[in-house]
């Protein structure tokens, strides 16, 4: 079966203008996350970094429960509850048709823990007290997964970089770790405005997910520089860019494939899975689309420059 092909030599200013929105979109949202009154940080994260309580309570209903949100718990919990420091920091998310009550907390003493329950319930109840769900993480363990995980990605995009400079020339090595941060940026971008807009806070998954994402992109581009490098060797009667074009359509089903492999399980998760695993799901689905895409369009692109081309023809 062959795909269509890609006129990338014509479409590139194209390309770069997408890209340049997508970089300008996302940091964006993570200055306005900076400043955003409750958030305060470039993305919004989970109790796995800052550390708190998170309680989970599950509705009983006949068939539909009633519509509750998180702006109304907050107001009644404001009547109830004398603690208005408290009630000032909690977070709720209303999942599951309404059935299913998240709360994000301050680390909290068992007693304010059950107090604030027991306040929940009066105000969205009953309760189904037995299938009660709640764990805490201490500040200092926060922090410590939030260094460890910024260790891990720091470290492993060094290597990542290592590998890449010792496998290309100065060019392509430069232009595949641009593709890389362009990818990580859009998705850590992405999240940014999730926080702002629906409250989605990134726990300690999100890190594996970026480093998921780091070694997809760079997969996918090294086997396009390759087939590129390949292509020059062996068709001396065309020129650079059309040897680009030319190795990217011959890339271009496998790197679909692959894509297409992989994203088919995720929506799976997506789906059926818990909600443990949902953002982490949509994290490695949208940096494999956004990596795909620089793999195959963005990266190849940034190669066709009448210099660099000229550069090669004459060797």
């Amino acid at each position: 079966m062959k795909l269509i092909s890609i006129p990338l030599v014509e479409i590139k200013k194209k390309v770069w203008s997408l890209s340049i929105f997508l970089i300008t979109f996302s940091l964006i949202g993570i200055i306005i996350s900076t400043f955003y009154p409750s958030i305060k940080k470039p993305i919004n994260l989970g109790m796995d970094y800052v550390g708190g309580n998170e309680i989970r309570l599950e509705r009983i209903c006949d068939i539909d429960c009633s519509t509750i949100t998180s702006d109304k718990l907050i107001s009644d919990l404001r009547i109830i509850n004398k603690e208005n420091n408290l009630v000032n920091n909690i977070r709720f998310q209303i999942q599951n048709n309404n059935s299913l009550i998240s709360i994000r907390t301050p680390f909290l003493s068992i007693d304010s823990s059950e107090k604030l329950i027991n306040d929940i319930n009066k105000i969205a109840g009953p309760i189904n007290f037995d299938s009660k769900i709640s764990r805490s993480i201490g500040p200092k363990l926060g922090r410590d997964l939030l260094i460890n995980g910024g260790i891990s990605l720091f470290v492993s995009l060094i290597a990542i970089s290592f590998y890449i400079s010792i496998r290309f020339d100065k060019k392509f090595s430069l232009l595949a770790l641009s593709a890389l941060f362009h990818d990580l940026l859009i998705v850590f971008g992405i999240f940014s405005w999730l926080g702002i807009i629906f409250s989605i806070e990134v726990n300690s998954l999100f890190a594996v997910a970026l480093l998921t994402i780091a070694g997809y992109s760079v997969n996918d581009t090294v086997v396009i520089f390759d087939r590129i490098r390949e292509n020059r060797k062996s068709n001396d009667n065309l020129n650079f860019n059309q040897v680009i074009e030319i190795s990217v359509n011959e890339s271009l089903r496998r790197t679909l494939f692959t894509s297409l492999t992989t994203i088919i399980p995720l929506l799976t998760l997506i789906i059926f899975g818990s909600y443990s695993l949902y953002w982490f799901s949509i994290a490695l689905v949208l940096g494999i689309l956004i990596g795909s895409y620089s793999s195959i369009l963005l990266a190849p692109s940034l190669l066709i420059n009448e210099d660099y081309s000229n550069n090669y023809e004459n060797k």
